[in-house]
């Protein structure tokens, strides 16, 4: 048989599953638009994640939901004990009860509608109707699958347990809310082409569940195809599983899997292909499942963005996702200029904190933006962390060639600001910078390496908040050897500045293994590493301190501590809406309404607009009264504090129980 010409190769890129439905990721545009460049035009690009939620959104899946509320509703009501499970999806079914079939439909509109979306009132009635949908999807699949938008990554199941993501009736029950549209729309999809190739990409923790699924589905429709995987999530597995091999257990129906930057990667795989040849055993960023049982090590290929292609974002219609107007997410450069933090642990590099710092050309990147400003005005540069002097020079570019676009970024707090930089960013398009803050205290910050003087950070924030730029700060509590004076000192830095900051998220330090604060524990006070029973994959380590106290995250989060941080409202809402630190919609209203970020005159009363009148006049009372995921959080936790194992069986056994 002879070989296919490149034009001939089919293959079909899908964005995995479940994530924000306001605007597309950005990877599938540059693998595109590398494999293109290379000749193999003959492409197809699905993001079933906004496919899914727009299908299961219809009136007619939403209608069958509801009936699935009232009828666990009706059964459980009567009951005089409920389990924690019980209770759990008892709460769901009076969430879901409450929508009308059309709910959905209308949330949609608001946010699609330019003028709907920017009357607050009538933004956050959306975003609750979205809300309560998701939540009442658990009615069909596992109690407390959905912390609000997202999948609950402290829920029933472990996604650190290859117990729980190898076990197929756990992964078919929670996908079970979405079957509906699997065995149709997207079945015909896959089942439309002869594909040569499908690759999935996977970049967050919380599709995780969705891939394994899909993975296995997708082999039984296409038993000789080329199935891969790829993306952050994919290479974190690679790199957090105790034993890396046991990564084809949760993948077994895998062709290879497209470790770190994928261009080079799949052009490669797409090659052999063609010449109807083996997959590659031993090319930098291919993991081939024979090689990988053989335990060799992975090679990871970092694209050269000298001649780096540009991405192709007309694989998508932009027509489909929940925004009045697309936000690109677009890449200039790669890796992390600074690369020293000694909590950092992104990417697969293992010698450092992050990839090596890459830039593009500012002439090359001017250029792709005038051809985005073709269908977008707005742009978030999704980066580790550009420095200060080609900050400088693409604003300046920028305004120089009269590119008219909104812009954010996450930023470090550079020195470079307290001179004329902000009024450049200004001048250039820049409506808001996230920036990792970490803490307030100066000696945590010179544990972290992070290079930044805290007392120049005020006279930042007021250059900033002076071009009328919004400031979105990020940090957390709970570094090795942090005091909780310390911890505090994080959010009385927050609170004497507010005026000049607009959103913040203050996390719970997590220690990755790669970390230098794991590679060189001794150095920060630590006496031993403890890894969390039950995990495999090892996405974060316990530490035991020289006072031999257990360390784990959230352990921090005193009475006063938790007092400080609701009294400064961080933030109005969490991502992907209004709110959550760079999400899309957030960048719309800073551009709308400067770094306030939410109209002067919104005094935050919801009009009934998506008809969502509640048939329980103490509904709220009921809810108030029952299990939450917030309880199921906390009792992971104390699992974790008391060093035993967290899986589905050991959560799933407690929750059968009446509390």
């Amino acid at each position: 048989m002879s070989s296919k010409t490149s034009q001939e190769i089919q293959y079909l890129l899908i964005n995995t599953p479940l994530t924000d439905p306001t605007l597309p990721y950005h990877s599938i545009p540059y693998l595109v638009g590398a494999s293109a460049q290379a000749g193999f035009t003959n492409y197809f690009c699905l993001d079933s994640n906004i496919e899914l939620l727009n299908y299961m959104a219809q009136e007619d899946q939403v209608a069958c939901l509801i009936d699935a509320c009232c009828l666990l509703r009706s059964t459980l009501k009567h009951k005089t004990k409920l389990t924690r499970n019980e209770q759990m999806l008892y709460r769901s079914a009076l969430r879901g009860y409450s929508l009308k079939p059309n709910s959905v439909l209308r949330a949609i509109h608001i946010m699609k509608d330019s003028d709907s979306f920017y009357n607050y009132t009538l933004y956050r009635q959306a975003v609750e109707t979205i809300n309560k949908w998701i939540d009442a999807l658990s009615v069909k699949g596992l109690p407390g699958q959905f912390d609000d938008f997202y999948t609950n990554l402290h829920g029933v199941i472990n996604l650190s347990s290859l117990e729980d993501l190898t076990n197929e009736l756990i992964i078919e029950r929670f996908m079970a809310p979405f079957e509906a549209y699997f065995k149709d729309k997207f079945f015909k999809l896959i089942m439309a082409q002869k594909w040569d190739f499908v690759g999935l990409s996977v970049n967050y923790t919380f599709q995780l569940p969705f891939a394994v699924w899909m993975c296995k589905f997708i082999r039984s429709l296409l038993p000789d195809t080329v199935l891969c995987l790829g993306g952050t999530e994919i290479s974190d597995l690679l790199k957090y599983l105790k034993n890396p091999i046991h990564i084809w257990n949760i993948f077994p129906s895998c062709s290879a899997l497209m470790i770190g930057e994928g261009e080079s990667a799949l052009i490669q795989i797409l090659k052999s292909i063609q010449n109807q040849q083996p997959l590659p055993k031993h090319h930098p960023g291919i993991l081939h499942k024979e090689v990988g049982l053989l335990g060799d090590d992975v090679k990871v290929k970092y694209e050269d963005l000298t001649n780096a292609c540009e991405p192709r974002y007309d694989v998508w219609d932009w027509e489909q996702y929940w925004s009045p107007e697309p936000v690109v997410l677009y890449s200039p450069t790669r890796g992390c200029y600074w690369n020293k933090c000694t909590f950092c642990d992104y990417g697969l590099s293992t010698d450092s904190p992050t990839s090596p710092s890459r830039e593009k050309s500012v002439e090359e990147v001017v250029k792709e933006i005038a051809n985005i400003t073709k269908f977008s005005r707005t742009i978030y540069f999704a980066v580790d962390a550009m420095s200060p002097l080609y900050l400088r020079r693409l604003a300046e570019a920028l305004v120089e060639n009269n590119i008219n676009i909104r812009w954010s970024a996450e930023l470090r707090l550079e020195r470079a600001f307290k001179k004329d930089l902000a009024s450049h960013l200004r001048k250039a398009g820049c409506v808001c910078i996230s920036f990792g803050y970490e803490s307030g205290s100066q000696r945590i910050l010179n544990l972290i390496d992070k290079g930044v003087n805290i007392q120049d950070v005020p006279q930042i924030l007021k250059q900033l908040s002076k071009e009328n730029i919004g400031v979105q700060m990020m940090g957390f509590i709970g570094f090795p050897g942090e005091s909780v004076e310390e911890a505090f000192e994080t959010f009385t830095f927050l609170k004497e500045n507010r005026e000049y900051w607009t959103l913040a998220g203050i996390g719970d330090f997590l220690l990755t293994p790669n970390a230098i604060v794991a590679k060189q524990f001794s150095n920060f006070g630590i006496k031993k590493l403890a890894e969390s029973p039950g995990d495999d994959i090892l996405r974060r380590l316990n530490w035991i301190e020289d006072n031999s106290h257990i360390r784990v995250p959230g352990d921090m989060r005193t009475a006063s501590i938790k007092g400080i941080a609701k009294s400064l409202q961080l933030r109005p809402g969490d991502r992907p809406f209004v709110g959550g630190i760079d999400s899309g919609h957030t960048i719309l209203y800073f551009a709308k309404f400067g770094k306030n970020l939410t109209p002067c005159d919104s005094n935050g009363q919801f009009e009934q607009v998506c008809e969502l009148s509640n048939p329980d006049a103490n509904l709220s009372e009921q809810l108030d009264a029952l299990f939450t995921i917030t309880n199921l959080r906390e009792y992971r936790y104390k699992l974790s504090f008391q060093g035993k194992a967290i899986n589905f069986n050991s959560i799933n056994s407690w929750l059968d129980k009446c509390p």
